[in-house]
């Protein structure tokens, strides 16, 4: 197995690739989210400020990383690498949403890459809660923004919402 040194390793390549990835996120949608927050106000009473998003955010990266870690220290079984799959699964499609819902003008794709998102979660959740109930807890957090984000863009769509 590793050693605490290693695995202190780990969970420290793993936070710097999740934070990497979220600043990639920020990167290629910083301008649109800004825009949509300043001209969309009104049709967004209930969405949280933008300042408080980026917080939790990074925090729920931060969470994210130490799940990855956690599930990559365990001794490797199929259950094991399904975790890490639904794990690396999970970071593309949170890679793909803004892409989807600043690029691409096809507006049911958001909300069902999110839907997407939403059962990986549930993938990801219930495997690794086979290998360490600490990676699943960790997950929680990240569960329920996903929630929250997948309501809010499936409400769009049916109701017709233009934001952009």
């Amino acid at each position: 197995m590793y050693t605490k040194k290693q695995k202190v390793e780990i969970f420290f390549i793993f936070l710097l690739t999740v934070l990497a990835i979220e600043l990639f996120t920020i990167f290629i949608s910083e301008k649109r989210i800004f825009e949509l927050f300043n001209t969309q106000r009104e049709n967004l009473p209930w969405a949280m400020p933008i300042w408080y998003m980026l917080l939790v955010w990074t925090g729920i990266f931060i969470l994210i990383g130490a799940s990855g870690s956690i599930i990559w220290t365990k001794r490797a079984t199929h259950i094991r690498n399904f975790a890490m799959w639904a794990w690396v699964v999970q970071l593309i499609l949170n890679v793909l949403w803004p892409i989807c819902f600043f690029y691409v003008p096809i507006a049911v794709l958001t909300p069902i890459l999110i839907t997407l998102l939403f059962m990986t979660l549930l993938v990801l959740m219930f495997y690794s809660f086979l290998v360490s109930r600490l990676a699943a807890l960790l997950i929680v957090p990240y569960f329920l923004m996903v929630v929250y984000k997948m309501l809010f863009h499936w409400v769009f769509y049916i109701l017709n919402i233009k934001l952009l």
